[in-house]
């Protein structure tokens, strides 16, 4: 019987992954030659997951933060595990296939995230280690018994561009910081970015800098031998700190372009031919198939029993627990969706409804977390402002990895990917700061929604009418940016009921949504409603005779809106107000509900402290829009309010005029 011979099935990988760049006419060839002994090491002799079963919950996870090197992925995948079969190979990078440009989040082909932006893989790998952490400490201990149900490891593979992007260094400095051993960072080290050699952009000590933040490192000084890669992670799987491998590759190995950049695209004909040739290949897409399937059953044994030895742990917990923890346990497993209705287990006669709403958000939060366990997250060093702290459950930390409130510290934009790897091991997750820094981490919020993961964003701060602190801390286009992204709900309530209303959407919904939030006094209004929040916009406040107008408003201007209608009926100006929490949920309603509330023929105002220019479809013209579209100023609530016409006597003057 023939031997399984392991650089035949590297280089069948690696001429897998250059017929699909050629095929497809684009592609990344010098990261699919220099890499595939390492993730061939990886995926054959060290991770841990289950053949049939790939959306198995202790499985260790493999994110490819360096997602342009996908193509040797799905060679991988072919090879190895029969994830992917040759006609997806074949389709590579084209409509619908299995096989994208980059990788995109899909369990049925062992795909664990979304990736393409460098450094989000390798902070979203962060998450799912927190995650590991979490579930271990909350799952894995009962007493003085203990389960082995939730053990797996992290590894993400990162390449030169990952590291020089910021988020990289943030997620890496809280990894350190809550010393996550279940985390191991490759880093495929060629020193070519696509403008060429990194000496002209990156020459810092990379080694030195993870020391610093409580890794271990370790290096592979030569990216072809096999054994050396072994060595490297079976060393990092012992340390009791999260790992860096450095493995030192030359990009493009065996093509006439290795190791210059001229390797980022695809290979002319005598190149690929002349690299055939030399790994010893046949015709296009062809490889052995009996030494592929040597490597199939060798990986088999190897995970032979893994699946089976956790399923007698969930056994032997689900025999000595509580239907009640068996339950929670099973919710993690299945990823199963949140049936908590708020409004009928919160006590309104105890909620301080007229306090600011970030108050009120802090103690339905808190009811939430009594109802859901897997309900986790954090604030990026303004949890004081934000008010998201879950009393009484603890703070995650290295001595506590049961504590479900994370600080993140100041890392906006690693707190949004660490989420996403969070939520992609299903934990129902949130992450707080002022909306003005949602621009910090757009990039990983819309990440967020391409994978449709259920991550609330709560911003608080929600007007630039905050004052003081000037321009910098005072949003005007950041709800314009939010709202424009596919996939996301964004929810402005004015009020409790809107916010419990709002709460009850996204507890079921399990999409990405974001929750925008008053830090001012707020009273309840008397009409307003949480049933009514699910159609994105009702009436708050109706006529008594005639509908002389209608003035649509959103959040903290909500009450404005309804001041100033008292106002103009002293005019004996009728208006109709329209609270609109959610502009997304409204549009989708049908005709008939949107005619009701916003009947043809009638005047509309609009008031909104933003520039959002979605509005713009219920006007008839720009004056019709009472925002703002310019930079705050710093200076009291009442003067910057009177100084940009944003007070009541100027809104209603303004309001007479255009009638």
């Amino acid at each position: 019987m023939a031997r399984f011979n392991e650089q035949r099935a590297i280089d069948d990988i690696r001429l897998l992954a250059l017929d699909m760049i050629n095929e497809a006419g684009s592609g990344h060839p010098g990261v699919a030659l220099g890499a595939a002994p390492t993730l061939y090491t990886l995926f054959m002799k060290h991770m841990n997951y289950d053949l049939e079963r790939k959306n198995w919950i202790n499985r260790d996870r493999f994110v490819l933060s360096a997602g342009h090197a996908s193509a040797l992925l799905y060679a991988i995948g072919f090879y190895l595990t029969d994830d992917y079969s040759i006609v997806d190979l074949h389709n590579y990078r084209r409509l619908d296939s299995l096989t994208p440009g980059h990788p995109e989040y899909n369990l049925k082909t062992r795909v664990e995230a979304t990736t393409g932006p460098l450094g989000e893989g390798l902070a979203m790998a962060v998450g799912m280690a927190i995650s590991s952490k979490y579930l271990s400490a909350t799952y894995n201990v009962d007493g003085k018994k203990g389960y082995n149900l939730f053990d797996y490891n992290v590894f993400a593979f990162c390449s030169d561009g990952d590291m020089m992007e910021g988020i990289s260094y943030e997620a890496a400095s809280l990894a350190g910081t809550l010393e996550l051993d279940n985390l191991i960072v490759i880093y495929d080290k060629n020193n070519i970015s696509l403008d060429g050699s990194t000496d002209k952009t990156f020459t810092e000590d990379v080694a030195g800098r993870f020391l610093s933040m409580g890794f271990d490192v370790f290096e592979v000084k030569d990216g072809e031998k096999v054994r050396e890669i072994d060595k490297a992670i079976n060393n990092a799987l012992k340390s009791d700190k999260p790992s860096l491998i450095i493995v030192n590759t030359i990009i493009g190995i065996y093509s006439k372009y290795e190791d210059t950049n001229k390797i980022h695209s695809k290979l002319d004909k005598d190149d690929l031919e002349q690299i055939r040739e030399e790994l010893g290949g046949s015709g296009s897409f062809t490889y052995n198939k009996d030494n592929m399937s040597l490597a199939r059953t060798n990986l088999k044994n190897r995970l032979s029993g893994i699946y089976a030895d956790w399923y007698h742990e969930y056994e032997k917990f689900c025999s000595a627990n509580s239907e009640e923890k068996q339950e929670s346990l099973n919710n993690i497993i299945n990823n199963e969706k949140i049936t908590l209705q708020l409004d009928k287990v919160i006590d309104m006669s105890k909620l301080f409804v007229d306090k600011a709403l970030t108050d009120v958000n802090y103690q339905i939060m808190n009811v939430i977390a009594a109802f859901v366990p897997n309900f986790i997250g954090g604030s990026s060093d303004v949890v004081n402002s934000t008010k998201t702290y879950l009393k009484s459950k603890g703070d995650f930390s290295s001595d506590n990895n049961s504590g479900r409130n994370i600080y993140f510290g100041v890392r906006e934009h690693a707190m949004g990917a660490i989420l996403n790897g969070m939520a992609l091991c299903n934990l129902r997750v949130f992450g707080s700061t002022f909306l003005v820094f949602s621009d910090y981490l757009k990039p990983a919020l819309r990440l967020s929604c391409m994978m449709k993961l259920p991550v609330c964003y709560i911003f608080s701060h929600d007007t630039f009418l905050i004052g003081q602190d000037g321009a910098t801390h005072q949003p005007i286009e950041q709800l314009a940016m939010l709202r424009s992204i596919p996939n996301i709900t964004v929810y402005r309530p004015c009020d409790y009921q809107e916010l419990i209303g709002s709460w009850n959407i996204i507890l079921k919904s399990a999409r990405p949504s974001v929750l925008v939030l008053s830090k001012f006094h707020t009273k309840a209004l008397e009409f307003s409603s949480h049933e009514h929040v699910k159609y994105g916009a009702y009436i708050v406040s109706e006529v008594k005779n005639a509908l002389d107008l209608i003035i649509i408003a959103t959040g903290s201007e909500v009450p404005l809106a309804i001041r100033i209608k008292e106002e103009l009926l002293k005019n004996y100006i009728e208006a109709r107000v329209v609270s609109m929490p959610s502009v997304e949920l409204f549009l989708k309603q049908d005709d008939n509900y949107q005619e009701q509330i916003l009947p043809k023929g009638y005047r509309r105002v609009v008031i909104e402290f933003s520039n959002d220019p979605v509005f713009y479809q219920f006007v008839n013209n720009k004056n019709d829009l009472i925002n703002i579209n310019s930079f705050g100023k710093s200076a009291t609530t009442d003067e910057i309010a009177q100084d940009f016409d944003l007070d009541i006597a100027s809104i209603v003057i303004k309001i007479k005029n255009m009638l």
